[in-house]
């Protein structure tokens, strides 16, 4: 499958982490990497690896700590984000991760 065969099969809020020969190379929401204009695949990125060829792809959580910078935990993957989901001082996200 093809990375752009995949992401056609996913929603614009979806979290993406695509890695490429174990190099990270986008982190974010599918319409930063994917979507022109909110509505139509396109774009730099995109364009440059929507013809790689999908190895694995997996679901990984993310659960942090609400205060994680002051008790001095470890960092979320977009720490500039606001909580999605809430566990009382915990909060969790969902990222849909693909290795090429």
């Amino acid at each position: 499958m093809r990375l752009e065969e995949l992401l056609r099969t996913l929603q614009n809020p979806d979290l993406l982490r695509i890695f490429k020969d174990k190099t990270e190379v986008f982190t974010g929401y599918l319409a930063g990497l994917a979507l022109r204009n909110g509505t139509e695949f396109g774009g730099e990125l995109f364009d440059k690896y929507k013809d790689e060829t999908v190895k694995s792809f997996r679901c990984v959580p993310e659960i942090t700590h609400k205060r994680w910078k002051e008790l001095n935990l470890m960092q979320p993957l977009r720490p500039e984000e606001t909580t999605d989901f809430s566990f009382s001082d915990l909060q969790m996200k969902l990222y849909y991760t693909i290795y090429i």
